[in-house]
């Protein structure tokens, strides 16, 4: 008796100082929440209302008051109503000519973190009008990242390649000018809905030579490439055959002579490509890309220089290697680049851009290894220079990444584990933030709350927290762009803006690594409710359990710990052996008939069973129904087509159906997909990193302490640019640019 009732003294001691510790605790919590409210509020009455709001959201991650809600709902509206007459008074200096008024007005506005797009658009405007095309450029591009409606999109990639070639619309009648608008689509969706491989066959011995095509081939004709070709490609449409199909109704466009080139040099007809690139010039001599498209010829000529079978096995392989990285397969890119070594063992550009894509997946040993050896090989000292500025920062660019990476992981992964409730992870406060099952927007719903994945997060907070990550990961990419670690957490960055295409952007480069692609979810089955990491591979799926939840959602830890850090590794590193021994279901091709969105949730049919998986989506309301909800489980129902291969995975509708159409009118729908995430949209939290300019400009900031000029900087970037992104294709014009300030984006 007594030893009982000395233990049942001990569980009654050890309660009330784990409720004692957990009172201290939440004392301690309000405490910072009134200090960093009153700094908020300081904040506010001085006018800077966005560093306001930020402190109002931090102190959201401790204790969700109403107080600081409401304060930031006014913020919102302030900023808006901020932000709506910039955009009135810019208009109006704009519609004087008052240029430079009406842009530092729009630069100011943008500080608020509010309506980006529209603001990035006016801006490039205002730069254009001033003759700044290349900032001009710069602000669309903003805009195009920004802009989530395909043809709202498609109307500013068009405008992009008038601000950098000059090009009005097309002379097409409208049938062709149906055809020149899927192009353009295929020209977003190489890799994906679009092949580029022709039926152009082998290299045209037959081409004439003269002012726009002086480039002979100098060796036996290079065998035709096939380069692209896997299990999907017989699915996809030929981007290069559309083109051809259109090469006379479209010979007075630079754009269209510009992606021709593309499609001839992915096809291994490099004189062709050759001839196509120096005519480009001669339409367009005043393109943003005369440098860049120079750079492109001198290569094609130094292959077409290359004699012998070796000279042309170099040609087919830089053929295939050019046609995977427009297609993202930046793996099978590396390999063809390799056997073009092997080939030609002493062609110094070979060196160079092995040295450029391994610099760009931040591996640093074969980084040093290539631009060492080019330079035994290059041809002057200003080549040897070129490779000396890559090497001189290399090592230092690395630990900068590595820092960027940290701080990026440390965010995403504490929103994660609050959004799952997983109290056993990290924090020692966790337990005392209140968490409850998340919100949905329309409560009354009977079936809302088993489509929504896990625990609210104060939207605002998630909001801030995101932002901040995407400032680290930006820093990170500009850095070594194809870099695994910032392209696995860009990715989920990406899934949170709700942005699937952006998304499976960075998830190719993770891919190629042969790494999982991944994402956070609560799965539902018979009789269980887990929170689990999906990860996706070529061979299978594995579902790693992050815990378990009972009725009242109390979580459990699982039975095997998920990685080191309790997320089943948010970050896999490319280098580090991994841990294999998880708490997870492990499923083949063969064990899953097909996954399917199923209004906002993913349904696997599997052989015995049906399981949901709800994906966890932190700043704002997640979509329950009707074509917003869809919209968002199809982002993650491509995933299973993409990378396991899963081609018979069904995707939902993304239009009305007639009923829908019935039962809530169209005002309704559209305001359902208005996430209205004030402080996260996906142009202020993750701008491009395409342009070679603002990539220098952000290297330079983040590495001040090196001394190395801004122009090397920028020097450096368009080199690495030139090799992954200076064959993208352009969109070709269909229809008159209107240079007119709008006031939103429509």
């Amino acid at each position: 008796m007594r030893i009982a009732a000395a233990l049942l003294f001990l569980l009654v001691c050890s309660a009330a100082t784990a409720e004692n510790l957990e009172k201290n605790q939440k004392k301690e919590l309000e405490a910072q929440v009134k200090t960093m409210q009153a700094e908020g509020e300081r904040l506010e009455k001085a006018g800077q209302l966005a560093e306001a709001r930020a402190k109002y959201a931090e102190s959201q991650a401790l204790i969700e008051t109403k107080d600081v809600t409401d304060a930031i709902k006014h913020l919102d509206e302030e900023i808006h109503k901020r932000v709506k007459d910039t955009l009135s008074a810019s208009r109006k200096s704009y519609e004087s000519r008052k240029f430079k008024e009406a842009a530092a007005s729009l630069e100011d506005a943008l500080k608020l973190q509010a309506s980006q797009p529209v603001l990035a658009y006016n801006l490039a405007l205002c730069y254009y009008q001033l003759g700044d095309r290349d900032k001009a450029l710069e602000y669309l591009g903003k805009a195009a990242v920004g802009t989530p409606d395909p043809k709202q999109k498609q109307k500013l990639l068009q405008m992009l390649t008038f601000f950098t070639t000059g090009e009005g619309a097309v002379s097409v009648n409208d049938s062709d000018k149906d055809r020149v608008g899927r192009i353009n689509r295929l020209a977003e969706s190489i890799g994906v809905e679009a092949s580029l491989e022709d039926e152009g066959g082998e290299e045209d011995p037959l081409v004439e030579a003269g002012p726009s095509a002086p480039f002979q081939e100098t060796a036996t004709t290079a065998t035709p490439a096939n380069p692209h070709s896997h299990s999907a490609a017989g699915k996809r449409s030929s981007l290069c055959n559309a083109l051809a199909d259109l090469k006379g109704p479209l010979a007075g466009s630079p754009a269209a002579t510009f992606n021709l080139a593309n499609c001839a040099e992915s096809n291994g007809r490099t004189t062709e490509a050759a001839t196509l690139l120096d005519k480009y010039l001669q339409m367009a001599p005043t393109a943003l890309d005369t440098d860049g498209v120079h750079a492109r010829i001198a290569d094609l000529k130094l292959l077409l220089g290359l004699p012998g079978p070796s000279g042309a096995e170099t040609r087919r392989l830089y053929a295939s290697a050019y046609g995977s990285l427009a297609e993202h397969n930046y793996d099978r890119a590396l390999v063809d680049l390799n056997k073009a070594s092997d080939a030609v063992p002493d062609f110094a550009l070979t060196k160079w851009n092995l040295a450029l894509l391994y610099e760009a997946m931040a591996n640093i040993d074969k980084t040093k290894e290539n631009f060492t050896r080019y330079q035994q090989l290059a041809p002057d000292q200003k080549a040897k220079d070129d490779a000396a500025l890559h090497l001189s920062t290399l090592d230092a660019r690395r630990t900068k990444y590595d820092e960027e990476i940290d701080e990026a992981e440390d965010i995403v992964s504490d929103l994660f584990n609050r959004s799952m409730n997983l109290s056993f992870n990290g924090s020692e406060k966790r337990s005392a933030i209140h968490a409850r099952r998340a919100r949905v927007k329309k409560k009354e719903e009977k079936q809302a709350k088993n489509r929504v994945g896990g625990f609210a997060v104060p939207y605002a907070y998630a909001q801030q927290q995101l932002s901040r990550a995407s400032e680290h990961l930006q820093i990170a990419l500009a850095l070594f762009p194809l870099g695994a670690e910032a392209n696995e957490l860009m990715a989920q960055v990406f899934l949170q803006a709700n942005d699937g295409h952006s998304a499976t952007q960075s998830f190719d480069v993770v891919a190629s690594q042969n790494l999982p692609v991944s994402f956070y979810a609560e799965m539902r089955g018979h009789k269980q409710d887990q929170a689990v990491k999906c990860e996706l591979t070529r061979d299978r799926i594995r579902l790693i359990f992050l815990s378990s939840y009972d009725k009242k959602g109390n979580p459990a830890p699982p039975s095997k710990p998920a990685g080191e850090d309790g997320l089943g590794d948010l970050v896999v590193d490319p280098s580090v052996p991994r841990q294999q021994d998880f708490d997870s279901l492990d499923l083949t091709q063969a064990d899953i008939k097909k996954v399917e969105t199923n209004s906002g949730l993913l349904k696997l049919k599997l052989a015995k069973q049906d399981l949901y998986l709800a994906p966890i989506y932190l700043p704002s309301f997640t979509p329950v129904e009707g074509p917003p909800a869809r919209r968002f489980a199809n982002n993650y129902t491509r995933l299973f087509v993409r990378y396991p291969g899963l081609e018979d995975s069904k995707l939902g509708t993304e239009g009305m159906s007639g009923g829908e159409k019935f039962r809530m009118g169209m005002d309704i729908a559209n305001a359902s997909m208005d996430i209205a995430m004030s402080g996260f949209t996906p142009i202020s939290a993750i701008s491009s990193v395409q342009d070679a300019i603002k990539i220098a400009r952000t290297i330079q900031s983040a590495m001040a302490s090196l001394s190395v000029s801004f122009a090397s900087w920028e020097k450096s970037v368009d080199a690495q640019q030139q090799l992954l992104a200076g064959k993208s294709f352009k969109s070709i014009p269909t229809q008159p640019v209107n240079l007119g300030f709008v006031q939103e984006m429509k």
